[in-house]
């Protein structure tokens, strides 16, 4: 069922393409500058919680600026991006691909992305399934489809078949455990997709056979009260690395920071803005000293100093 999502990404992407040749760039009245104005971006779903407050926190410093966020999964920021020049930035956990950077060649604007941060696909179960320590290719093949019962983790599970939940078929966990964890493979024909991050955690929260699956950001900050009142009824799972199956690490700042939880992905924003606008002004933020302790305090990994800041404010 989850496999359209790809075929989906690779359609959208061929159309968005072929408009963007057949588009001008139009001349749009610029009144913002990095530090005010009205601007609008489209963000992965899977990282709301962190950029929410990353925006919040923005517009308290910069009174005169407002960053509106729209949160969709990976396929329809991707879309919504490069069908609509006015939205200036757009957040995803990937790099462009070589067709994403024809189009900015075509458009006459360089490809500008940012590394912001390290986060991790974090698995949740009911808090009543007490099989919370998964070796690594157990996780494999649940998610291929080769595990389907409880069972055959614990033979004295309470619990029967396995009811695996995504966010969305069009979202960037599916891409990630199907291109990076299963090679390419299908994902299990018995998993489905709800609508959000947190219609995977309501759902889990009601069904003890349910393992779901949602971006880290999600239940990473643990002194934050939404988080708090989210983890009530859930637990994440720890999974060991590959080839070591006798210890197991939770997507938690320690294990994500020395790298040994194995699911761990890339945040990147990415610009289209034509001259140094709020757009500029916002990733700069992001890249700042104040905005990596904000990705800190979140639970992910922030990008060291040397490597993170790529300059946005060439001239056209």
């Amino acid at each position: 069922m989850l496999e359209i999502g790809k075929i989906l990404l690779c359609c959208t992407f061929q159309l968005i393409l072929f408009s963007a040749c057949k588009r001008e760039s139009t001349h749009l009245t610029q009144n913002d500058t990095p530090a005010s104005g009205d601007i609008h971006i489209v963000a992965d779903e899977s990282f709301a919680p962190l950029l929410r407050t990353e925006a919040s926190t923005f517009i308290k410093i910069y009174k005169d600026a407002k960053v509106n966020i729209s949160f969709l999964p990976e396929i329809d920021v991707v879309k919504a991006f490069f069908s609509d020049e006015t939205i200036r930035l757009m957040i995803i956990a990937r790099q462009l691909t070589g067709q994403e950077k024809e189009y900015f060649i075509k458009m006459g604007l360089p490809p500008r992305e940012i590394k912001l941060a390290i986060d991790a696909i974090a698995l949740i179960i009911n808090s009543q399934n007490v099989d919370s320590n998964l070796q690594y290719q157990q996780v494999v093949d649940i998610l291929s489809g080769k595990i389907t019962s409880w069972k055959q983790i614990n033979k004295d599970s309470p619990l029967e078949n396995i009811v695996l939940v995504f966010d969305n078929q069009k979202s960037s966990t599916v891409r990630y455990l199907s291109d990076k964890v299963l090679q390419g493979g299908q994902l299990s024909p018995s998993a489905f997709a709800v609508d959000s991050n947190r219609a995977v955690i309501n759902y889990v929260k009601q069904d003890p056979s349910a393992i779901g699956v949602i971006g880290a950001s999600w239940i990473s900050d643990t002194t934050d009260s939404v988080t708090q009142d989210i983890l009530k009824g859930i637990t994440t799972i720890a999974v060991s690395s590959p080839g070591k199956a006798e210890i197991f690490y939770l997507p938690v700042k320690r294990y994500i920071y020395s790298m040994q939880y194995p699911f761990l992905r890339e945040l990147y924003i990415i610009s289209q803005e034509k001259h140094s606008g709020l757009g500029t002004g916002f990733a700069t933020y992001l890249a700042s000293d104040e905005g990596q302790r904000i990705i800190q305090r979140s639970g992910l990994m922030p990008i060291d100093n040397a490597v993170r800041i790529i300059e946005l404010k060439e001239s056209f």
